[in-house]
């Protein structure tokens, strides 16, 4: 599963802090007297460079080490302002220990007394905490501004109606900064009268609806409120549809009580959260990803500008109606978006689908026709040498796409899947091209599409897109399964 964006950026951070403390050495060695900073830094450079950069090495390991173990890189989405800062000030005063052992070791034949060391590492500690401060309040800040105006939301369904779930709701309701958004509640009655009179969410229905609303709602995770060992086989039904859909499943019940008789708050902490469905990718090489599809984008818009202004003007020559080809499909999580495609068929061709629609070639819910009357000459030539996918790369250069990734389907065939392990694929984000593409495409039955799609989720990686962008090449020259 494609793991939350905020955890990508937070794992991006982690990059950027390790440089945030160097930088504070840096200033801590100034501000403790220039004839010292002098001293220290000749000491560095004409002393064994090789341990020293390897001391260094280390050190950054063992700053990024302690960072980690102080909560740096968990989402501060759900924490207060107190307890990010009480994690900063002990966080700073390990690095500015292991600095001090750092300074120790690389030093340790110069004529520096153990004060001075002191010094610089007591003046790095109080720098790196004021820099980690006023950073993580400016993201605390910017943060805010994006949630509150419908930015990175992370859309939850809460089951169970009662008083802890009543408090869940209420917080997330009062703070929308916090970037929740709670599609309703699931129960088979409302069991807190609080739940059912307030306006946090609607009753959507009953524990046997969860199935449907997942097929049918953009829904990123589950919350459980209800006692875990009261209703066990539910929420063991619950965690099993969800791993169809490549949806989290967090518990805040308890093991044994219905109620609490005090409403304890659950997003500043107070309530813990158990896990008890979630598989993501992995982090870095996900941001990884994220990058490359928006350098790769645009530096291939720029590119195939000539041959993107070519296409477009042979379009507007051949045939009447628009440029483009805009249709909405299914994206991650669910979500709807517009894709862009150079038009291949005829102006209405979507209202003439009725009348090809018993000749579809395919079996399944996808409609494919290698003959389809709708298809106007150029269209044919643009489908068969895949030029009419490059406008698609607006689309990843978005975000809406990636470069690699299961192909983005019609609602209408979305509409038609009977499986639920099928809507797995789009718990990733869509993309220009997929094993299917490369494996022979409309060739290819839709189960095996299915299973193909379900293989590069499980086992994707980097090395695993580069591979697929590369075949891609020969796959598109051959044009085969292309229609």
């Amino acid at each position: 599963m494609t793991p939350p964006n905020r955890r990508i950026f937070i794992e991006l951070v982690g990059l950027g802090d390790i440089c945030l403390l160097f930088g504070s050495l840096g200033a801590a060695y100034a501000l403790t007297s220039i004839p010292r900073f002098f001293g220290i830094v000749d000491s560095l450079e004409t002393r064994h460079p090789i341990q020293v950069f390897l001391a260094t090495l280390i050190l950054a390991v063992v700053w990024h080490g302690i960072l980690r173990s102080n909560k740096f890189y968990r989402s501060r989405r759900v924490d207060g302002l107190l307890r990010e800062v009480m994690d900063l000030c002990l966080a700073s005063f390990l690095c500015a220990l292991s600095c001090f052992a750092w300074l120790r070791l690389v030093c340790s034949h110069s004529r520096h007394s153990i004060a001075d060391l002191g010094l610089v590492s007591v003046v790095f500690g109080v720098v790196s905490f004021g820099v980690f401060v006023s950073t993580r309040l400016l993201g605390r800040a910017l943060a805010r501004v994006f949630r509150s105006k419908g930015y990175n939301l992370r859309h939850i369904l809460v089951v169970g109606t009662n008083q802890r779930a009543h408090g869940f709701a209420q917080d997330v309701a009062l703070h929308p900064e916090w970037g929740y958004h709670l599609q309703g509640f699931v129960d088979d009655q409302w069991w807190s009268e609080e739940t059912g009179t307030s306006s946090a969410g609607a009753l959507l229905g009953g524990l046997d609806s969860i199935p449907s609303l997942l097929r049918t709602m953009p829904i990123d995770e589950v919350i459980v409120a209800l006692p875990l060992a009261s209703f066990y086989q539910q929420i063991a039904e619950i965690v099993a549809s969800c791993r169809d859909h490549g949806i989290a499943v967090r518990s805040i019940g308890t093991i044994f009580d219905l109620e609490q008789t005090k409403r304890t708050a659950y997003l500043p902490g107070g309530v813990g959260t158990i896990t008890l469905h979630d598989e993501s990718w992995n982090a870095w090489g996900f941001m990884i990803k994220r990058l490359t599809d928006a350098v790769v984008s645009a530096a291939m818009l720029l590119a195939l500008a000539p041959v993107f202004l070519l296409v477009a003007t042979l379009i507007r020559l051949t045939s009447k109606g628009p440029v483009f080809f805009r249709q909405t499909r299914i994206g991650h999580g669910k979500r709807p978006f517009e894709i862009l495609k150079f038009r291949t068929m005829v102006v209405d061709a979507e209202k003439l689908m009725a009348q090809v629609e018993h000749l579809n070639e395919t079996k399944g819910p996808t409609f494919k026709l290698k003959n389809d009357p709708r298809i106007t000459p150029l269209g044919k030539f643009l489908r068969k040498s895949s030029l009419d996918e490059i406008p698609q790369l607006i689309n990843v250069f978005r975000g809406d796409m990636s470069l690699v990734g299961p192909r983005p389907l019609p609602v209408r065939d979305y509409e038609g899947f009977s499986k639920d392990w099928h809507r797995r694929r789009f718990s990733v984000k869509p993309g220009i091209t997929c094993l299917w593409q490369v494996m022979g495409r409309s060739s290819i039955s839709f189960d095996e599409w299915m299973a193909l799609d379900m293989r590069y989720i499980d086992q994707w990686s980097v090395w695993l897109d580069i591979k697929i962008l590369f075949q891609t090449i020969p796959a598109v020259f051959r044009g085969s399964g292309a229609v």
